[in-house]
């Protein structure tokens, strides 16, 4: 007779990890909010294109998408900080 999951140990260690990234999403996404509002009043005071923050936002979105493919098992690779910081090129 097979023993249920949960006497599997990898299952409380990934429930552990599934914790700690629910947590970091929640800051993971505070800050995009208060990214998209900062470039949103740059872009409507002024003419200029905040490219910096720009792509601060675009691999935030990558790293939130990387947490929900954990989160859902979808993915098995744990994001940042398991994993280098994800880089989007310009125009990507």
């Amino acid at each position: 007779m097979a023993k249920p999951g949960y006497t599997n140990q990898g299952f409380w260690f990934r429930l552990i990890f599934m914790l700690f990234y629910w947590c970091l999403l929640n800051v993971a996404i505070t800050v995009f909010g208060i990214l998209v509002i900062v470039v949103s009043v740059v872009k409507l005071a002024s003419s200029y294109e905040p490219i910096t923050i720009s792509g601060w936002l675009r691999n935030m979105g990558v790293f939130i998408r990387q947490i929900f493919q954990f989160l859902s098992y979808d993915s098995e690779e744990k994001p940042f900080p398991f994993q280098p910081w994800p880089k989007v090129k310009e125009g990507e």
